[in-house]
This record gives C-alpha cells, sequence and structure tokens, in this order.
C-alpha cells in the first residue's frame, strides 16, 4: 500500500516522467548491447568537464530518484549500464549538462565493470563507497550536451549508411 501512496504524491509531470523512465528502460534492456558507443576525445582522468548550477544538480537527482524507481519496479534484470543510459538520455533531454562514465573495480582479478551518471563531478545515485572501489575511464563514454565527437562525424562522413542515418536523426 505504500507504493500506492508515494505515486500518489507524485505530481502529474512526475508521474509522466516515471512511466517514461520504465518505457526507456525496457528498451534499453533489449537494444544497448547492439549500441555502439565511442569515448569521447581523450582529457585528463576521472575529472568530470560538465558544470552543474544547483538547480540542474537537484533536477537531476530528482530525475535519478524517479528512474530507479521505474528500476526497481520492472520485472526485468537491469544493469546499471541501462539505468545510466536510461537516465543520461532523459537529463539530455531535460537540457541539464551530464556525462555516462564508466569504470573498472580496482584489484579485481576478473573484469568488473560499472556505469554511472556524473553531473556537475557527483554521481547521480550512486553509493559513494560502491563507487569508491571504481576507477573510472579516462574519457566519458557519452560527449556532456548530447554532442557527437568529431572523430564520430569524420567515420559518419566516409561511410555513407552512417551518413543516413545521422541525417534521419537530425
Amino acid at each position: 500500500m505504500g507504493d500506492w501512496r508515494h505515486l500518489a504524491a507524485l505530481s502529474w509531470a512526475e508521474r509522466q516522467l516515471l512511466v517514461r523512465a520504465a518505457l526507456m528502460l525496457v528498451h534499453a534492456r533489449f537494444t544497448v548491447a547492439s549500441t555502439g558507443f565511442r569515448p569521447v576525445a581523450a582529457r585528463e582522468p576521472t575529472k568530470s568537464s560538465v558544470t552543474a548550477e544547483p538547480p540542474d544538480l537537484a533536477r537531476a537527482r530528482a530525475i535519478a530518484r524517479l528512474v530507479a524507481v521505474a528500476a526497481a519496479r520492472l520485472p526485468l534484470r537491469l544493469a546499471c549500464l541501462h539505468r545510466s543510459v536510461v537516465l543520461w538520455r532523459l537529463l539530455q533531454r531535460e537540457g541539464i549538462a551530464c556525462e555516462l562514465r564508466l569504470g573498472a573495480r580496482r584489484g579485481a582479478e576478473a573484469l568488473e565493470a560499472h556505469a554511472w551518471v556524473e553531473c556537475g563531478g557527483v554521481a547521480l545515485g550512486e553509493d559513494d563507497a560502491h563507487l569508491a572501489t571504481f576507477a573510472a575511464f579516462a574519457a566519458a563514454l557519452a560527449p556532456p550536451g548530447g554532442a557527437t565527437p568529431p572523430d564520430a562525424r569524420a567515420l559518419t562522413a566516409r561511410d555513407p549508411r552512417r551518413a543516413r542515418t545521422a541525417s534521419r536523426r537530425s
């Protein structure tokens, strides 16, 4: 019964965002494996290049909370990458600058990776102790502001199939 009271306490806009997040999570669950990601241009390791104003950070945290609620209620096994891609896309739609980050667990015998979203250098919806066990890769997985990295633009210019796909997205 508590879940219903929490849902009733959400505004109409928050309910819409919760439904959108749930739908996007289902979509991400079945399509992320076929998505090609390219790192953005190399820069200093692990420091976020995105700055966020306090209202943007508060809104980003609220959206991260709704994505976490949607992910917890879906009857699918969702990885951190699914949640992070959806959160990153929702924040981009809101015009909030953020970065999709990947990292590997420090000192692990087997490769253990984690994905998260940073806004203004703050990892959204992450436990600091858990995140501290991962070393972030030097470049963000997705650029801030949803911009296409320069090397990807050059690639689409050389590959006509990618150029057609890119022009359909625009």
